[in-house]
């Protein structure tokens, strides 16, 4: 990975919060998949954990300087979010035969293949089988259901040539291309790209015509659509993500 022509990446403050293990959950989720995606910022968050090394290196003289590098950013995230599966009671069942559990994994494998580790971790399972929601002809959700405090994590596809509603946002939305691209706007969008949305933006995000596009999305605060229509229909939606979630 990392040789895809990303045009879009964290800022400084997400790399530095990232390589200091302050990032909320979500957000470092976001971080993460990106990394594997692109060389450039895997070296900025390696010189970030390197230095954050020196600093307690010389503090603390006993601790090992190698202790904040960027494979232990990544195991202490993969820590965190087992931690916070095994506290929402997402553990293994214990009665699928070990046999049946090992075809899962390798379907599984197979079905991820070219997908970031993080995204494997998350989803434990093929993308079909995860519980999608569809809203309108375009566009379907999977909520991941590990966001931080406040903000949702979830997975959205887009269906080659789709378009999603124009809608307003009332807080920070991440948005990091897994596959295919989109557009709006302010630009296009392809694999690996890192991009943010802010209170009060407002866009309509637009898959190319040769493929789907599968985003992973952390947001602060739900959307809101300018559409009248669909504003009638947003506590139904918002309904359904929150049954699927829990």
């Amino acid at each position: 990975t990392g040789i895809n022509m990303v045009t879009f990446h964290p800022d400084s403050r997400f790399l530095t919060d990232y390589a200091a293990g302050t990032l909320p959950t979500s957000e470092a989720i976001c971080v993460a998949a990106h990394l594997e995606f692109c060389a450039k910022c895997r070296a900025h968050a390696q010189q970030l954990s390197d230095l954050g090394a020196q600093i307690m290196a010389a503090m603390e003289p006993a601790v090992d300087a190698d202790s904040s590098s960027q494979d232990d950013d990544f195991m202490r995230l993969m820590n965190t979010i087992d931690a916070r599966a095994a506290d929402a009671g997402k553990k293994a069942d214990i009665s699928v035969p070990e046999s049946a559990r090992t075809v899962q994994a390798d379907n599984h494998s197979a079905a991820m293949s070219g997908m970031p580790r993080i995204l494997q971790k998350l989803t434990q399972a093929p993308l079909e089988s995860m519980r999608w929601v569809q809203l309108g002809k375009y566009l379907r959700v999977a909520p991941v259901g590990l966001g931080s405090a406040g903000r949702d994590i979830a997975l959205y596809d887009i269906k080659a040539g789709g378009q999603m509603p124009e809608h307003e946002h009332h807080g920070e939305e991440i948005t990091v291309l897994l596959k295919g691209s989109f557009s709006d706007a302010e630009g296009q969008y392809v694999r690996g790209d890192f991009v943010v949305r802010n209170a009060g933006e407002k866009h309509q995000p637009t898959a190319t015509m040769d493929t789907d596009c599968l985003c992973l999305v952390s947001l602060e605060q739900p959307i809101r659509p300018t559409s009248i229509w669909y504003r009638l229909l947003d506590p139904l939606v918002n309904m359904r993500l929150s049954s699927v979630s829990n």
